[in-house]
């Protein structure tokens, strides 16, 4: 005797709602390395910051120093020199953070433009043709 097949209850999920989930699942890793990818140049970038504003590369700044306080005073020459290197870590941390802010805008629509488009299509083809045999309202 032939089985007839029955549409999917709530508890047991048709082929279309695992096809939603799987696909949900690759588009989420591809996201995750996406802003994996991003985060990791702009924390570089950061990183490259805080060590230029900690370790200031002494032997330049010696350099510096002695160079300009052969055209001015001695405690003027360090003000300018101190000045470059706050300014240049400052750059590079607004540069990082740029980058950073990027990294986030732009994952969100490539990621949840295919989902909803996937998500719409599937909505579509799982839902029954009419048959003309409804009710109308009248």
């Amino acid at each position: 005797m032939s089985e007839t097949r029955r549409p999917p209850t709530p508890q047991e999920p048709g082929p279309a709602a695992e096809q939603l989930a799987s696909l949900s699942r690759a588009e989420s890793a591809l996201a995750r390395t996406w802003l994996r990818d991003d985060a990791g140049t702009a924390q570089g970038r950061i990183s490259t910051a805080g060590l230029l504003l900690i370790w200031v590369l002494p032997a330049l700044v010696v350099a510096g120093v002695l160079g300009l306080a052969e055209v001015m005073p001695l405690w003027a020459a360090v003000l300018c020199v101190a000045a470059a290197l706050v300014l240049l870590g400052i750059g590079l941390g607004l540069a990082g953070r740029s980058r950073s802010r990027r990294a986030g805008e732009r994952v969100a629509p490539q990621t949840w433009r295919p989902l909803r488009e996937d998500a719409a299509g599937l909505d579509q083809s799982s839902r029954p043709a009419p048959s003309g045999l409804e009710r109308s309202g009248g």
